[in-house]
């Protein structure tokens, strides 16, 4: 825990379910994915062997934060790492999005930031006060964060990028709004070229800009993104660029990652499954009849429950009290929808 502890940003530290081993060593339940994988593959691989692109799915632990109550949850995600260049943040995105799109989450949006534009805007400010600044903006806490501001000697020029930071959000022309605010190169021609490349691969009506979205001063880097659908007003996950710690993790270059909450993309999938349609009762047939009548069934296309109650009217009951659309005797091939009106054999 003590290796790990510094490399961790504070609002994951604060969340950490610390255990004690065997031995009386502190340590925590998993909490973060991608610190592990950082510090295998920094140990692992040589230099020339990078890029390295990882994938996993696993269970994580952490104190819950409103509106979630369980300490366990099942992530999924991917890194890159140790890049070099341009390109591989898009990459990254665009495998995030036709992930989404193949879960049936089709309607998800990706809402982008830079964390650039806020570390740069702060650079004036001590970090303790900066990192105050940065997690104020993060929680949506806005009379908190202009108190911060206001209680600050910031010279006048850094102050109105920072006073305007929470109404930049919309379309891609709040690029423009951003980077009027600078007198000098802006920090957001990567986001720029980024959005760009989203909208010609035709997710451009997929993509909100957000220059107010923050992460922890000390771990994001570049672009950051959380994923939305508009059957929630929770995030499914997100992610963004990290090469400080990657550099703390001993490894040189570029590193983007996301990571997405599998239970919240299951409850909102378009793919979710349902209760079977049809209640199948075995109809005194032998089992190998039954289950063979009822395999003739799925086979064009039917999800069925199988019934194995002794009775007729006591299987055809359970099958209303417990939401199926129809039923049927596998015996003569006689369907009832819910309402009890008898139709023809199957």
């Amino acid at each position: 825990l003590e290796s790990s502890w510094d490399l961790l940003p504070p609002a994951v530290r604060s969340r950490l379910i610390a255990v004690n081993t065997p031995y009386g060593e502190p340590c925590c339940l998993r909490g973060d994915i991608t610190l592990a994988t950082l510090t295998y593959l920094a140990s692992h691989y040589a230099p020339e062997e990078r890029p390295l692109r990882i994938c996993y799915s696993d269970r994580i632990y952490m104190k819950p934060a409103p509106p979630k109550r369980g300490v366990e949850s099942f992530q999924i995600g991917a890194e890159l790492l140790g890049w070099e260049g341009h390109g591989a943040d898009v990459e990254m995105l665009s495998l995030l999005l036709s992930t989404l799109d193949a879960s049936g989450l089709d309607r998800t949006v990706l809402v982008l930031g830079d964390a650039t534009l806020l570390s740069r805007a702060l650079l004036p400010v001590d970090s303790i006060t900066a990192e105050k600044i940065a997690s104020a903006l993060s929680r949506g806490a806005l009379p908190e964060y202009f108190a911060l501001l206001e209680g600050e000697n910031i010279p006048e020029f850094y102050r109105n990028i920072l006073l305007q930071i929470p109404d930049l959000r919309g379309g891609a022309e709040i690029l423009d709004e951003g980077e009027a605010l600078w007198k000098e190169e802006s920090p957001l021609s990567g986001l720029r070229s980024i959005v760009a490349s989203l909208t010609d691969l035709g997710y451009g009506n997929r993509v909100i800009i957000d220059l107010s979205l923050a992460r922890e001063l000390a771990y994001y880097s570049g672009p950051i993104f959380d994923v939305y659908s508009p059957d929630s007003g929770r995030t499914l996950g997100g992610g963004g660029r990290y090469d400080r710690l990657l550099s703390s993790c001993g490894m040189e270059g570029q590193a983007m990652g996301f990571a997405l909450d599998l239970e919240a993309m299951a409850s909102l999938s378009r793919f979710r499954n349902g209760r079977p349609l049809l209640m199948a009762w075995y109809g005194k047939l032998s089992a190998k009849e039954a289950l063979e009548r009822a395999e003739e069934i799925t086979a064009e296309g039917m999800s069925l429950e199988m019934s194995w109650a002794e009775g007729r009217e006591t299987s055809l009951e359970a099958a209303k009290l417990r939401g199926f659309s129809a039923w049927t005797d596998l015996s003569t091939g006689t369907v009832y929808d819910l309402s009890g009106k008898e139709n023809s054999p199957c």
